[in-house]
């Protein structure tokens, strides 16, 4: 049985954009974009460029542009005192 979601709040989803680098691989690289965006609690990840350093015939260093999505709760209009 899948495990069950707690509803969400209202909210809209953001996009952060982020950039990050590693010289283990294209998973580190990803992760270190996430973490170096502002982003608290992401959702999701839309990996929009991935691209290498090439050295003595071999990739060295690995880089990957990313969105970050997480969500925003939605306020609550003020009310007016009448």
């Amino acid at each position: 049985m899948p495990a069950r979601r707690p509803k969400d709040a209202p909210g809209v989803i953001r996009l952060s954009e982020a950039t990050g680098s590693s010289s283990r691989g294209w998973e580190d690289a990803v992760t270190a974009a996430v973490k170096a965006s502002d982003v608290k609690t992401p959702v999701g990840v839309e990996v929009s460029r991935l691209w290498a350093d090439w050295e003595r015939g071999r990739l060295s260093r690995f880089h990957a542009t990313v969105k970050v999505a997480y969500r925003q709760a939605l306020k609550a209009p003020a009310r007016s005192k009448a």
